[in-house]
Formats: structure tokens, sequence, C-alpha cells
């Protein structure tokens, strides 16, 4: 046995309030060389001046506790050493002995299950709320140390047995004891109800007995030492035999963090610059908490926690309110990149279709005035053989059923001779001049439906056919006149998109896409390439077209900022409240499809996304950390309604308990590390 452990152990049990006759007692029934110390007329004190201090002039002590217990034939004694007398015999105890023991024993079980559970529920308790507090609880460590508080707290309101009578009628009520259930265990380990609490202590005086450890639980506590908090009583058996013990390594908690030291560093560093270079930076009372900031396991976790605290959390939960009121001051910083004039719908739809209106009426006056001036010139008299309309509609005569522009350009082809058919049924070219392959061409554009995809690509095919047979014809100014009108179709007629916001159905005069739905159209629903054709036609339409344009884009924030936020739910500040998916799946939809940059550039678009990342940040907590079901509280509560009638129907003291505990998390301690959690690193 190391003799400076032992050294230790005997110091704590004197502290305890055990003599030194007491303690020799114990020793002697484990070791025979102190059996044999006493024997040679050492007196206690004697003997544990020599474990404890091993001074010279106790030599013969030495010798005395090293002689072997049994003299060895042929092996002469130490001179100086005399022969120690055989033991006496350990007389039974006496009748007021018994029944000292007997009270003892009952007094043991007594306090057991009442002041040892009373203390086990207000240590235990005060221990459960420091673990919510640090945020490790949840973990093995903080189960150990809630179980350990338990046990500590029970040891110090159970009386010990004093007398070895009392400790052997409690070994064998332990005995007995061992055979009872479990009742009602409220926390698994963390709260040992009274029969556990009862079968402890029998247990222990058993130990006592028979000079062995048999509390696991204790174990826990100080695998090296006693097994037993200082403040209780320590039983010397438990302090030897504890002493040749291998130590037992507690569990290592689960760490929350993916990285530490210097690695973790730049991260934080980073979340907070891009939350201070916000256009409505994140800073002072909307800054990032500590743990937004590190996305640190337990200190997200705490923070959470203690937000639901009715007082002390008032200071997290206004940053959080700060923090979406933030939120919507960015988005609304945003849609004010230029003023929009519109931000209805209706109002949009209306000012789009006016640009596109009346930019498009400036184009076909712009070409009626150049074909007037090529006519009057000469230059549209010339003769055009159609041998590729011809071709073309022939090759097109088996689409006739599925797309009704075929017959209808057929026949008006036919109508201005343009084609003929023979007898045999097949088409042939005919002869027309500029101006009538003009107009045959604008015939095409009316009678196809741009919005149709399939109508659409034999339009263009029909058209490009009477722009082959006209290649090269005419002069100058019809060529000018052919590019001018080539131009206008590329932007208003062959663009699905533009086709659709200026066609109407059939004819009538019921828009094809009502004011309300063109900026769906436009933003959420239409390709990228025709969103971006409609935007140069707009950005080039003065005035009125940048306008639209304008307030598409700043519909556009509004349309993420309206999909992010709820309409009904609000925090106590009256902000609606944000959801981080919903953000992210808005911002993730359009950059996907490309339109985030079209509508916004770069730059723009990068702090949309930066916006949505911090929502997350700011918002979420990695599994486990965010305690949804409000567990700490219903643990808290299972302390006053489960432990408060157990065993006799005993009522306990554990709403004192929680006042206690609720007092706890309102002290100076708490009160800094929330401080702590709000301060920015270049506060001091």
């Amino acid at each position: 046995m190391d003799e400076t452990i032992l050294a230790s152990q005997i110091s704590q049990a004197r502290t305890a309030g055990y003599s030194d006759d007491e303690i020799i007692t114990f020793l002697s029934k484990q070791d025979q060389r102190v059996q044999q110390a006493i024997g040679a007329g050492y007196k206690p004190s004697e003997i544990i001046g020599f474990l404890t201090q091993r001074a010279p002039a106790q030599a013969p002590v030495a010798a005395s506790m090293a002689a072997p217990a049994v003299q060895q034939p042929g092996v002469p004694r130490p001179i100086g050493v005399p022969e120690p007398p055989a033991p006496a015999p350990v007389p039974a105890p006496g009748m007021m002995q018994q029944l000292i023991g007997e009270a003892e024993a009952l007094g043991s079980l007594a306090t057991a299950g009442t002041t040892g559970l009373i203390g086990g529920v207000q240590s235990g308790g005060r221990a459960l709320a420091q673990e919510i507090l640090s945020g490790q609880f949840g973990t093995p460590d903080a189960a150990r140390r809630i179980e350990e508080a338990v046990t500590g707290g029970m040891r110090g309101m159970t009386y010990q047995p004093r007398t070895q009578t009392g400790q052997e009628v409690l070994q064998r009520v332990g005995g007995a004891m061992e055979m009872l259930p479990p009742v009602l265990p409220i926390v698994g380990p963390a709260v040992v109800p009274g029969a556990a609490a009862a079968r402890q202590v029998g247990t222990e005086a058993r130990a006592m007995a028979q000079g062995r450890q048999a509390l696991p639980m204790v174990e826990r506590v100080e695998p090296t030492l006693t097994g037993v908090p200082a403040a209780a009583p320590v039983a010397a058996p438990s302090m030897v035999m504890r002493a040749e013990q291998p130590p037992v390594a507690p569990p290592t908690a689960a760490v929350g963090r993916g990285s530490a030291g210097a690695a973790g560093v730049p991260v934080e560093m980073e979340r907070r610059a891009i939350a201070a270079s916000m256009p409505v930076p994140f800073t002072g009372q909307a800054g990032l908490t500590k743990g937004q900031a590190s996305r640190d396991f337990a200190q997200l976790q705490f923070e959470k926690e203690s937000a639901k605290l009715a007082d002390m959390g008032q200071p997290l939960r206004e940053r959080g309110q700060q923090q979406t009121a933030t939120f919507i001051q960015n988005f609304d910083a945003l849609i004010d990149l230029p003023q929009p004039i519109s931000r209805e719908k209706r109002g949009i739809g209306i000012l789009v279709d006016k640009a596109l209106v009346d930019k498009a009426e400036v184009k076909r006056t712009d070409i009626r005035k150049a074909y007037r001036e090529a006519e009057r010139a000469g230059e549209m008299r010339d003769p055009v053989e159609l041998d590729p309309l011809a071709a073309t509609l022939t090759d097109l005569d088996r689409f006739e059923g599925v797309s009704k522009n075929i017959p209808t350009i057929r026949k008006e082809a036919q109508r201005l001779g343009a084609i003929s058919v023979d007898e045999a049924g097949n088409l042939q070219p005919g002869t027309l001049s500029i101006a009538d392959s003009e107009t045959l061409r604008q015939f095409v554009n009316t009678a196809t439906d741009w919005t149709d995809r399939r109508e659409a690509l034999f339009g263009r095919r029909i058209n490009a056919a009477i722009d082959a047979a006209t290649e090269g014809k005419g002069g100058e100014l019809y060529k000018k006149a052919r590019k001018l009108r080539a131009d206008f179709a590329s932007e208003f007629e062959n663009v699905g998109l533009t086709s659709k916001l200026l066609g109407t159905k059939g004819n009538t005069d019921e828009r094809k896409i009502a004011f309300e739905d063109v900026f769906d159209k436009v933003i959420v629903l239409s390709p990228v390439d025709e969103m971006n054709k409609l935007r140069r036609t707009l950005l080039t339409a003065g005035p009125d077209g940048k306008q639209a344009w304008s307030d598409l884009k700043a519909k556009g924030i509004e349309y993420i900022k309206d999909a992010s936020f709820s309409p009904s739910q609000r925090d106590a500040a009256g902000n609606p409240l944000l959801s981080p998916d919903k953000l992210q799946k808005v911002v993730r939809s359009l950059d996907e499809s490309g339109k985030l940059e079209s509508l916004y550039g770069k730059k723009q678009a990068q702090t949309l996304r930066d916006l949505a990342d911090l929502a997350t940040v700011i918002n979420t907590a990695p599994p486990g950390a965010l305690n949804t079901s409000n567990t700490s509280s219903a643990i808290l509560n299972a302390l006053d309604t489960g432990t408060t009638f157990l065993l006799t129907n005993l009522p306990l003291p554990a709403k004192a308990v929680l006042s206690e505990a609720a007092q706890y998390l309102k002290d100076r301690k708490l009160k800094a590390r929330i401080k702590d959690a709000l301060r920015e690193p270049t506060q001091e």
C-alpha cells in the first residue's frame, strides 16, 4: 500500500471526526501488522504517528509492523522485537451494546429515507441547474456530477453508525434491503429514490464490516481517495481499500465544435466581419453573440436555454429581436436601390406593359417610315422567286393538324400568288414583288401565336424562307427597312416572354398575362435568358422602362423577404419571425437559375447570400443544442412532483429546493456569462 495515500486518508478520517482508537480498530482488522503493533504495547497515537509522519523515533514501530504475521521456520526474530502475544478474543456484544447498535442502524435507515433524501434532492437540484447553465447537461460527465452531488447530499444528511455493533446490524439489514427494487427513478442516475438510499446505507455498512468497498456510485466521486464527499463522515474502510485500487479515469465530455484553438478563430472573425459588412450592419445591439459567431455547441446550448428564463434571459431575447429587426432593415435597404415607384404587383404589371407598348409602337413607326421611303424610291418593285417558300410549306404539310398557323399561311400565300398547286397536288413556287413578299411576311407574324412554342417554331421557318427569297433584292433603303423589321421581330415577337406580355387571347382584348401576374411570370417563372432579353428591352425603353425594371428588381427583394418571414407569428417586439430555411430556399432557387446575379449583380447577389447564411448562423443551433421540448423545465418540475411522496408518502420541501435552484439561476455568475455572450470582441 502507498504510505503517502494511506497517510492522507488517515488525515481525512481524523478531520471527519474519527478518533485514533476508531481508526486503529478498523486498521487492525485489515492488516495483521497493526495487530502485532497493538499486541507489542504501542498506543494508537504512536502507530498512527508512524503511519503519517514516519519519524526516526518510531523505527521500532516500523520493525514491528514490518514483521511477518506468522514466524517462518528457520528465520530468526529481529533483535529488540518481542514475540507478539496472541490477540485477545473479541467478546460478544452485551445487551446494552446490542440495543445501541440496533438504535444506530434504525437511525441510519430513518435518516436515509428522510433527511438523506432531502439532502440528495437539494444537492442534485443545484447540480442540475448548474449543468444546464454550463451547457453540459445531457453529457456523461454532467450525469456523473449530478449523481455525485445527489450521493454526497444523501451521505451528508444520513446518520452513520459509530459503533461496531451498529455497523454489523446495519450490514445485516443492508443485505435484505438490496433485494428491494428501485422506487420511482425520476431522472435516471441523477436522483436516487428512498429505497435505493436505504440500500446504499446498508451496503456501505456491510462494506465497513467486511473491509471492502461496494459502492460503485461513490467510487466515481474520487477514484483514488475516499470515494466520499469531504463534508460527510468518512469511513476508514473506504479510505484504506480505495488506496489499493487503480484510479478510474472519468468519461470525457463530447466536444461540440469541429475545431479548437487557433483553428476556430478565423471562422468566428469571418462571421463577425460579414455581419458588419451588411447594408445595415449586425453590430452593437444587433451583433452576433459569442455562440452565434463561434457555433460552439455548449455556448449555443447555454444561450438558447438561458433565453427561456423569464428575467435573466431578457437580454438574450432582446438581442434576437434586434437581429430580426436588422434583417428587415437590410431587405428594405436593398429594395431602396433605386427608389421604386410601385410595389404592388398590378401597378408593376401596368408599368411594364406601358414601357413595352410604347417602345414597340416607336419601333413600328420607324419600320413603317423606312418601308415607305424604300417604296417611294422604287426599291420594292423587283420580282422575287419564292422557291424556298414552296419547299418549306411542302415540308410542313405533315404538321397542319398540330399547328393551326400552317394551313392559314399556306392559304394566304396561294391567294397572293407566292405558291400554286399543280394537277398532281404539288406546290409550285410563284413570283411576287418585294412589297408583296413583305405583305406575306407581315401576315405570317399576325397569324402566328408566338407564345405557342410549336407555332412560333413553324412561323420562324416560314419567315426564314421568305427572307431567303428576298436576300440581296432591292436597294439600300429596302435593306435598311428590312433590318429594322428583323430587329423588331427578334425583340418583341421571337421572345416568348415579351410576346406574351404584349399579346392578347385570340381575337379578344383580354391580355394573355394579367397585370397582377407580370412579376411572377418575369422574375419567378420565366427562363433566365428570356428575363435577360426583357431586361434589355426595358432598359432601352426610356425612363418608364428603366423604372419598370427597377420596380421588378425591388419586388424581387420583397418576394425574398415575404417568403422568409412568417405572415402571422411575431416576436415580443412585434417583428415577424424569420425562417432561415425558407430564406435559404428562395435565395438558392434564384441563385441556381442564374437570376440572382442577373437581377442584382455580383455584389448585391453576394449580400443576399450572406444574409441567408447569417440567418442560419443566428437562428439555428447544432442538433441537440436547442432543447425544443423544454426538457430542463420538465426535469425541475419532476423534482417537485416525483420526489414529494416517496416510500412512506412523506412530504418533502421540493418547492424549497426549486426555489434555491431558481435563486442560483439569478446569481452573478449567470449574469456575467450572459453579458459575456453578448459582448463583442472589441468591447472591454
